[in-house]
């Protein structure tokens, strides 16, 4: 009868937090998804006043083309975190250094452009979800090749985590043994004020016209981790930059 006890306010916490963050995702989806809707419609409506002029076309149809861009993304991202909130899929063995080099690979393009340098140290084989891992370090990789302001210098490793340490310091499960992957570069680094805040879903710290994006990056990458019941943080590096850390279950 305890035990039930304990589960069913385990389950009742979990509900909870689920309604909460549908909440929060819904008023700010709502608010972020009608900007560009709102500013499409006043560039119509400048068009419509100047009918004839050449140069309001072209410049409010310029507009309205960004801001079209603009929803579309969202909209993708949007999709990509409902996606990972209702996931039930099937976890499998999945080699992390093989997961890693099929984002490089995809990255490849940013990595010439930037001049990149990324250090990859050897990571383990855990069992997990193949696809949301990619997406993980696919983001990790991608705030790290865009938030610097000089030669990007990006260094990827990892470490075993005892059950006891990842107890004690991340309150996770003691009966399950842990990686802890290491994702450090020399950007322009996060605020103390902001470091536990930057996980929040639309949560910007720059502007678009600074750094491109819609803010949902950093919470998919937190949604994936709590799918694989791990923790993710950030921390100030002190020699400059960031380091994400994301903590996983080897099985």
């Amino acid at each position: 009868m305890q035990q039930r006890t304990v589960e069913l306010i385990k389950s009742n916490e979990r509900l909870g937090k689920s309604n909460r963050d549908l909440e929060e995702f819904a008023y700010i989806a709502s608010h972020d998804l009608q900007e560009p809707l709102r500013k499409i419609q006043t560039f119509i409506d400048m068009i419509r006043e100047n009918p004839g002029d050449r140069h309001a076309f072209d410049k409010y149809f310029a507009k309205i083309s960004d801001s079209a861009r603009r929803m579309s993304t969202l909209i993708r991202d949007v999709l990509n975190y409902s996606r990972l909130t209702n996931t039930e899929g099937a976890p499998t063995e999945t080699n992390l250094n093989e997961v890693l080099n099929e984002v490089l690979s995809d990255l490849e393009g940013a990595v010439a452009e930037k001049q990149a340098e990324v250090i990859c140290g050897p990571l383990p084989t855990i069992v997990a979800e193949a696809a949301q891992l990619r997406q993980l370090f696919a983001n990790l990789l991608g705030n790290a090749l865009k938030f610097t302001k000089e030669t990007p210098q990006i260094r990827i490793y990892g470490r075993m985590l005892a059950p006891e340490e990842a107890a004690l310091r991340f309150s996770l499960p003691e009966n399950r043994a842990y990686v802890q992957i290491s994702v450090e570069d020399n950007g322009i680094g996060i605020e103390e004020q902001y470091i536990d805040k930057i996980f929040a879903i639309f949560k910007r710290l720059h502007t678009r016209q600074q750094y491109p994006g819609t803010g949902i990056g950093l919470a998919i990458c937190k949604k994936i981790v709590e799918n694989h019941h791990g923790h993710i943080y950030a921390r100030r590096r002190a020699e400059g930059g960031t380091a994400m850390e994301v903590i996983l279950p080897i099985v």
